[in-house]
């Protein structure tokens, strides 16, 4: 059994412009912030589930699912553009700080990205244990319509064109690149995070997983297509 220590941290900010009150509304009647908790809570490789909110509510709910509420997160931390590698940041620094606490992994899975399961967060912390990696990311396959190499753009005369115009015609399919960020699962070691700033690092792995999993929130809408299609699934 590693010794290591891996966390999980669910960012969940009160202020949504685009969808108020996103975080605490349901999703097949659960909080969308508890989705991540509960698949964390399942997972055998987790240690610690940390919720980094500004929001009472919000840190209220994810405690009734069972993730922790040690501290705060800054208002500073909290805004529109804040980014969510220095919401990672602080979390582990204060853990250090304050409780002597060292987590030699971050997992960050984010409410508006629910769909996860306990078994891929444990496939990606059995990934880094076992190669030392500095990160861990969840992708999916791109498909040939939305591929970059098919992207277009229109131009000032209004004409259009590929964007990647060479590389559109003189790839073939199998030479192109193929995987996306699914976005539902990073994985950063501490020093990733605290001495370089990023989530991702020079020793960086995949786990694939079905497009499903990449399905993200923005807006209420998003969260009522991604729900009539968890219902199309456990109809069958």
């Amino acid at each position: 059994m590693s010794e290591k220590k891996t966390i999980v941290v669910v960012p969940a900010r009160g202020g949504s412009k685009r969808f108020p009150g996103k975080n605490t509304h349901p999703l097949l009647g659960i909080p969308l912030v508890a989705h991540p908790i509960i698949a964390a809570k399942k997972a055998k490789l987790v240690d610690r589930i940390i919720v980094s909110t500004d929001d009472e509510r919000i840190a209220k709910v994810a405690q009734e699912y069972g993730a922790e509420f040690p501290f705060s997160r800054p208002a500073e931390l909290a805004t529109e553009t804040s980014k969510v590698v220095e919401t990672i940041t602080y979390t582990l620094r204060e853990l250090e700080k304050k409780e002597g606490y060292h987590a030699d992994y971050a997992v960050l899975l984010q409410p508006s990205t629910p769909i996860i399961e306990p078994e891929q967060i444990d496939t990606a912390i059995q990934l880094a244990y076992e190669k030392n990696a500095d990160s861990v990311v969840t992708v999916s396959e791109v498909d040939t319509i939305n591929h970059p190499y098919n992207v277009r753009e229109i131009l000032a005369d209004g004409s259009i064109k590929f964007w990647h115009h060479d590389l559109h015609y003189n790839c073939v399919s199998n030479d192109r690149p193929k995987f996306y960020h699914a976005a539902n699962l990073w994985l950063s070691s501490y020093d990733t995070v605290i001495k370089e700033g990023k989530l991702e690092g020079r020793k960086n792995y995949p786990v694939i997983l079905p497009e499903i999993y990449s399905s993200d929130i923005d807006f209420k809408e998003d969260l009522e297509r991604i729900e009539a299609i968890l219902m199309q699934r456990q109809s069958r």
